[in-house]
């Protein structure tokens, strides 16, 4: 039974370790697991081939994550042109932004300094004024580049 009380999360010692020394719960094993076979976890790996499954099985384009992050939000600010053209051609909306820090795709590409998602984004019809929750607006978060 000292397995069933692992899988719970009473007894996480099995899993400690990790960055800085944190001890990793199977909870939070299960959560990245969840993610990573989840679209925004394709997207943010650049899985072309997981996303067109995910999207032919009916799973949303813009769904969102706890935090208002969507797929597209990952595939900008990781570059992966493809993917954000996939996520586009399939419905996301382009203007979706973040709860905490009401940041676009846009936003999170230019940041990144991804000029070809930039041009896709806008493309797309992304609103090039809109600002963050700091009043910052894309080019403006572009600047550091």
């Amino acid at each position: 039974m000292d397995n069933h009380r692992s899988l719970q999360g009473h007894d996480s010692s099995c899993c400690s370790g990790g960055a800085g020394g944190r001890s990793w719960g199977v909870a939070e094993g299960l959560e990245e697991l969840d993610f990573r076979k989840s679209l925004a976890g394709a997207a943010l790996s650049n899985d072309i081939s997981r996303m067109r499954q995910l999207l032919s099985r009916g799973v949303a384009a813009d769904i969102t994550d706890a935090n208002g992050y969507t797929p597209l939000h990952y595939a900008a600010r990781n570059g992966h042109l493809d993917a954000c053209l996939l996520l586009l051609q399939n419905g996301a909306q382009v203007d979706k932004c973040t709860r905490a820090g009401k940041a676009t795709s846009l936003h999170r590409a230019a940041y990144a300094g991804h000029v070809e998602i930039v041009k896709a984004l806008i493309r797309a019809g992304a609103d090039v004024l809109r600002q963050d929750a700091d009043g910052l607006r894309p080019v403006d978060r572009a600047g550091h580049i």
